[in-house]
């Protein structure tokens, strides 16, 4: 009888790419540098449905695919604003808040890995402007054209990996030097309570697990609520 140490496993190599290492220390960098801490609310995305039925004909019309990825960066512009400490980066001795809000959203290449680029100066974009540059890097990200002035200079950023089938994920690896991410999981028909006319009703809405993780040395429990509750408040308050 074989002991353990007799024993082999059949087995492959597959040697690790340039993009995969890069990704790994960057991974290890975040997770032993920062006090991982995550916040987990949900969203109805009943409004966000309407206006983008009602609005993504006029977005076509000049070219552009009007995705729920422009109505994420948007409200977290509006979530910001009622909390700039989350748009910020930790030093030893201060914390610096970046007026500019500068969002990446997380791009996955299939095998070959993940990228990151950087929609800037968020603050000062409308959701059509938004919506352009994202899909200008997302068709250039698709093709391998993207460069690395498009993955500089986040100050934010955005994990959508519900599209992948994932409801939730805690926590989302803080993307350094940063003090949080956003995640965001798969939309998906749920019953919820809600009051009409002073009454209790059950209805179906499509709902969202939303994450916020933050850096705890630079970030607290009341202001990772408070961002996440403008958040949710942007989305489900967006009028058609």
């Amino acid at each position: 009888m074989l002991n353990r140490d007799q024993i082999t496993h059949r087995s492959h190599m597959v040697a690790h790419t340039p993009m995969r290492l890069s990704i790994a220390r960057h991974m290890l960098e975040s997770a032993t540098t920062a006090p991982h801490v995550t916040a987990i609310f949900e969203a109805d995305f009943t409004a966000i449905i309407k206006h983008r039925e009602k609005s993504k004909a006029v977005f076509a019309a000049d070219g552009i695919n009007l995705s729920y990825t422009a109505y994420l960066i948007a409200a977290c512009v509006a979530a910001t604003r009622a909390v700039p400490e989350i748009n910020s980066r930790w030093h030893d001795d201060h914390l610096e808040i970046f007026d500019d809000i500068n969002i990446g959203v997380g791009m996955a290449l299939g095998d070959k890995g993940l990228v990151v680029p950087v929609v800037w100066h968020v603050q000062d974009l409308s959701l059509l402007a938004i919506a352009a540059k994202l899909q200008d890097l997302t068709n250039r990200g698709r093709a391998g054209g993207l460069t690395n002035a498009d993955m500089r200079g986040g100050t934010f950023t955005i994990s959508n990996h519900g599209v992948s089938g994932s409801l939730v994920a805690a926590p989302v690896i803080i993307n350094q030097p940063q003090s949080a991410i956003l995640g965001v999981g798969k939309m998906e028909k749920r019953v919820v309570v809600r009051e009409v006319d002073g009454v209790d009703t059950i209805q179906i809405r499509p709902m969202a697990y939303v994450s916020l993780t933050i850096d705890h040395r630079a970030l607290d429990a009341h202001q990772t609520n408070a961002w996440l509750t403008r958040f949710v408040e942007t989305l489900e308050g967006w009028q058609a």
